[in-house]
């Protein structure tokens, strides 16, 4: 029997750990123009305020005891950048978890992978949101894909699960919807295309880049015949076929809304807490993490922070909370 959860049924089930804000990309969704002049690597914010490998281990821990977590993601910022990377995916292992994901943008994951694997991470998701290289620049403001494409046959080589997420905007890279399914589909592995999210520096903004779920399958069914899938509980995609071993999902937080069986938590590098996407409030649970009742309630306000029905963003930048 679950101990928390909440009027809807939902629970805490999947943690995501941002292990750092520092990123060597500035993606045009995630970086303001104004903030960034494309360095190699995005300066981090508080960084003395960053957890260290064993405080990360320790809460995680805490919470997976009152949670039941199934799996973790690590993410960033680019969580390749993190230098205690794999001692940490050992720390998680030894917790008893044994699923452990991470989403990178592959910059880095060619010459990782195998230590990755060795590890115990067990499946990656790639941000790759243009196979042209031309337009991979102007949008993550850095090289473009030829680093993430080796890192993605590396990492199949080494027996990691490996999916690509692609956030698609109008006027930058809906041209990729289509490469992007065939370059997958080649590479014998599912692209899941995601609608622009209202966070960050795009909260509250009327975004013209904005392309719908719709407008994504529309594209598509333009040259393959589709097909729905049946959408497995509390994932973010729904996914469709598109004939001979073609798969693709979409998450469409505005068009599509999962928040009625979300059972996501998310911890940023500092140790917040976030229950939902959609409320900015973050909770330091490190003073809690010896006495479970406290540590319960704190954890059960969390999730009625969650939405019933509607994702609405917040000021929250997916640089501190992850992807």
């Amino acid at each position: 029997m679950y101990q928390i959860e909440d009027h809807m049924g939902r629970r805490f089930e999947k943690l995501r750990v941002s292990l750092l804000n520092t990123c060597n990309f500035a993606c045009t969704y995630c970086v303001s123009s104004e903030t960034s002049a494309a360095p190699s690597v995005i300066a981090p914010i508080h960084h003395e305020e960053q957890l260290d490998t064993n405080k990360f281990a320790t809460l995680i821990e805490a919470v997976s005891k009152l949670c039941r977590l199934k799996s973790i993601r690590l993410t960033g910022g680019e969580p390749l950048l993190y230098m205690n990377l794999i001692p940490l995916i050992e720390k998680i292992k030894l917790i008893g978890i044994d699923d452990i994901r991470l989403t990178t943008n592959g910059y880095y994951l060619k010459q990782t992978a195998r230590q990755l694997k060795e590890a115990g991470l067990r499946s990656i998701n790639v941000s790759l949101d243009a196979i042209d290289t031309d337009v991979m620049k102007k949008i993550a403001r850095h090289k473009g894909p030829k680093k993430a494409l080796e890192g993605i046959e590396t990492a199949l080589n080494e027996g990691l699960k490996v999916k690509l997420n692609a956030v698609i905007m109008r006027g930058q890279n809906e041209s990729q919807i289509i490469p992007l399914l065939e370059y997958a589909s080649s590479m014998g592995i599912k692209v899941r295309y995601l609608e622009l999210m209202k966070m960050g520096h795009l909260y509250e903004q009327q975004n013209e880049a904005f392309f719908s779920e719709q407008e994504i399958l529309n594209t598509i069914a333009e040259k393959y015949e589709i097909s729905q899938l049946i959408r497995t509980s509390s994932e973010t995609a729904r996914y469709w076929s598109a004939g001979d071993n073609r798969v693709f999902g979409i998450i469409a937080n505005e068009s599509t809304p999962f928040c009625h069986d979300c059972n996501r938590l998310r911890m940023d590098s500092r140790g917040y807490f976030f229950g939902c996407l959609s409320n900015a409030n973050g909770e330091k649970l490190a003073p809690y993490i010896n006495d479970s009742e406290l540590l319960s309630n704190k954890l059960r306000q969390l999730l009625l922070l969650k939405q019933p029905v509607k994702f609405h963003g917040s000021a929250l930048s997916m640089r501190n909370i992850g992807g």
